[in-house]
């Protein structure tokens, strides 16, 4: 496979772990020590470092999931993703990587909502286990912010 069809997969298996509830796949997707943060379009243009949700390795993402699964209370959801215009550049041995995405929520009794939109800005790197996200920053498009962003975009 090309690089491209390697990082299109590595894009995949991402979504396929979060939208799948296999959130437990989702740290072994990225090196460690990473980089995964949640921004707003806003933030990201004007340099300030507020996150939403902000994780500098895998531990980090374990802590998240523990707490997903066994300790906040929220309304049973689903996400589906979808990511498109996947545009690689290399620079050294880091693949820059940009894509759109747009997720939408369905909750429980069926009723589904734009949840996010806006761009996945990634270095990918490879690895003996293949390519991996040594950084993704997700900037959303929007600067509201759902109440319990609990389930990584």
């Amino acid at each position: 496979m090309s690089i491209r069809e390697q990082i299109e997969e590595l894009n995949a298996r991402y979504v396929r772990a979060i939208d799948d509830d296999r959130i437990e796949d989702w740290p072994q997707l990225f090196t460690d020590p990473c980089l995964y943060k949640i921004t707003t379009r806003e933030n990201y243009d004007a340099g300030l470092p507020l996150a939403i949700m902000e994780c500098r390795s895998r531990g980090m993402m374990l802590d998240r999931i523990t707490g997903l699964r066994r300790i906040n209370v929220y309304e049973p959801q689903r996400y589906s993703h979808q990511v498109s215009g996947l545009v690689v550049e290399q620079a050294g041995g880091v693949y820059v990587c940009k894509s759109n995405y747009l997720v939408v929520k369905t909750i429980g009794d069926g009723t589904m909502s734009i949840f996010s939109a806006g761009v996945y800005l990634d270095k990918v790197v490879e690895t003996a286990d293949g390519l991996r996200f040594a950084e993704r920053i997700v900037v959303q498009d929007s600067r509201r912010v759902e109440t319990l962003l609990i389930i990584p975009l």
